[in-house]
């Protein structure tokens, strides 16, 4: 008897959750290289964290004191900002984001390009690591734009460039990455495993907007107040505005890849299949 992994609903969703948490791990290992290699191109001596004796990675696993293991990076940049130029400092900071852009553009290469990959596991892969790069991206901007601090205020103050100059076109470059995701790549992964169960598409889905809203939760509660919603109208905080945005925006997103995922029903490539 043939297995088909891929076919079987329970197995099928056994190699997403796999697929997802191995796509958040890369994902937080291409940030933190990015800080890394920034580093490295610019000349600047690491000095190694004292969990290590040797940094070899930009990332390790730290056991905390809940008992629980996880990643934490090697390379902490922050005490280095002062004592290096304006340019060496931005780099620093953005090189995280940097390389999250990048692996979200190679992962929209492989899907665009190539209209399909050979190989099912890596198709899988690809897609839960361009929604966790989108997500990082989505989750430092706009929320994180008008800090002092972090990635991007670091960034922006290093330049003496002012939030608002680069939210913009930052902000419409992700959020037409996240379009194109619900509305063509997540139809094309369909398409192309094939998932034709519905629940499947369904399950894929949920878990795609699971994660953007997994990435708003640090910012929103680190910094989100209730009481902020009340001063609305004098603009005193912009904080709930960007807030309420995002969650409008992916709720949009989500409504417009039911819409998709839903006429992959009548596809001739369905139909071909099941004659097949």
């Amino acid at each position: 008897m043939k297995i088909r992994p891929w076919s079987n609903p329970v197995t099928f969703i056994l190699i997403t959750l796999v697929s997802i948490i191995i796509g958040r791990i890369v994902e937080y290992f291409i940030h933190e290289s990015g800080h890394f290699a920034a580093a490295w191109m610019r000349g600047i001596t690491m000095t190694p964290d004292p969990i290590q004796a040797i940094i070899t990675t930009p990332i390790h696993i730290t056991r905390y004191q809940t008992g629980i293991y996880g990643f934490s990076e090697s390379f902490q940049y922050i005490p280095y900002m002062s004592g290096i130029d304006g340019g060496s400092a931005s780099m620093l900071a953005i090189g995280g984001l940097l390389f999250n852009a990048l692996a979200a553009v190679l992962c929209f290469w492989i899907f665009l390009k190539t209209r399909g990959i050979k190989y099912k596991s890596l198709m899988t892969l690809s897609l839960w690591v361009l929604i966790f790069n989108l997500g990082a991206l989505f989750s430092y901007i706009p929320m994180r734009v008008f800090e002092v601090t972090g990635d991007v205020g670091f960034f922006l103050s290093s330049l003496s460039v002012h939030p608002v100059i680069f939210l913009f076109p930052t902000l419409i470059l992700i959020a037409a990455g996240l379009i194109i995701y619900f509305s063509v790549i997540l139809p094309l992964y369909c398409l192309s495993i094939p998932v034709k169960n519905k629940f499947l598409r369904i399950f894929v889905l949920l878990c795609s907007t699971l994660i953007l809203f997994m990435y708003m939760a640090g910012p929103i509660h680190t910094e989100f107040r209730i009481s902020d919603i009340m001063t609305l109208p004098d603009l005193i905080n912009i904080f709930p505005v960007l807030v309420i945005g995002q969650c409008i925006f992916i709720i949009a997103l989500l409504l417009v890849g039911l819409l998709r995922l839903n006429s992959l029903q009548s596809s001739r490539y369905f139909k071909a299949k099941k004659k097949a």
